[in-house]
């Protein structure tokens, strides 16, 4: 869906003081950064068990089991041989990342840039890349670049948001989180984003519902649970506040047990 940017800034004041929307009748979405990395196969001669295509076909197989070991050595062969395919780099950016890699993800994502300098998906890849390298300036302004190409791609948004989360402006991370559930209502990601915004910026009554929404489709996010319960601290709702911190600390966060033993007396 493509929507035009100019449309996005004036619907953004209509929702910048948004509740979530109640989404317990809607088919949730829980989109995952491997929808943008899938790499579609690419036909190749069958007798040709050494063409770049078929090892990258395999190299894809790989990933997608789990064997990212097994997969970037192919990678790397599928490159030597044919080095200027936008999806080799693609897909060996993503395949770095899982590594640890991130010097080898930046590059292949810059890579994928140079060979397809028009394609948001390219900016979204070297923004993810440096976001994931603790580049969050670099990473901000790649999202940035991404989202001027493709305005109406919700995951260029929430990568950005979280950019921002980074750089310590909330109000800009907020603001990018709404964007990409105006235009995705059903992404419960960034409805994660958007409320622990709204505690940044102490708008408790606002957080509250996004986190409900987010638990509603992932009960045990402890995350979600742990920003429900401090925000309702603030709310003076300490019952409901301590049976989600009660649930979080149990689910394995240790801020949720100190919260816990600092306001519900136990």
């Amino acid at each position: 869906m493509k929507l035009i940017l100019t449309i996005l800034l004036g619907q953004l004041a209509i929702f910048s003081n948004a509740q979530s929307i109640h989404l317990k009748d809607l088919k949730m979405d829980t989109v995952q950064v491997s929808d943008i990395q899938s790499v579609f196969s690419m036909p190749y001669d069958l007798s040709d068990i050494e063409s770049s295509s078929r090892i990258f076909n395999d190299a894809n197989y790989y990933y997608k089991r789990g064997d990212v070991l097994q997969a970037e050595n192919l990678m790397k062969k599928a490159i030597k041989k044919d080095p200027n395919r936008f999806e080799y780099h693609y897909l060996q950016s993503y395949i770095m990342m899982d590594v640890g890699d991130m010097k080898a993800a930046v590059h292949h994502a810059e890579e994928a840039v140079r060979i397809q300098p028009q394609n948001w998906k390219s900016y979204y890849l070297l923004g993810l890349a440096k976001y994931t390298a603790k580049d969050f300036l670099g990473a901000n302004i790649e999202y940035s670049k991404a989202i001027e190409i493709a305005p109406g791609e919700f995951l260029s948004y929430e990568g950005r948001g979280y950019a921002k989360s980074e750089l310590k402006d909330p109000l800009g991370a907020y603001n990018d989180f709404n964007f990409a559930i105006m235009i995705k209502p059903t992404y419960i990601r960034a409805y994660l984003g958007r409320g622990i915004m709204s505690y940044e910026l102490k708008r408790y009554a606002d957080a509250i519902p996004d986190f409900t929404s987010v638990l509603m489709r992932e009960p045990e996010n402890v995350k979600a649970l742990f920003y429900r319960g401090m925000s309702r601290i603030k709310m003076g709702d300490m019952i409901n506040a301590c049976e989600d911190l009660q649930k979080s600390s149990r689910l394995g966060l240790p801020q949720a047990y100190r919260e816990m033993k600092n306001n519900c007396g136990n």
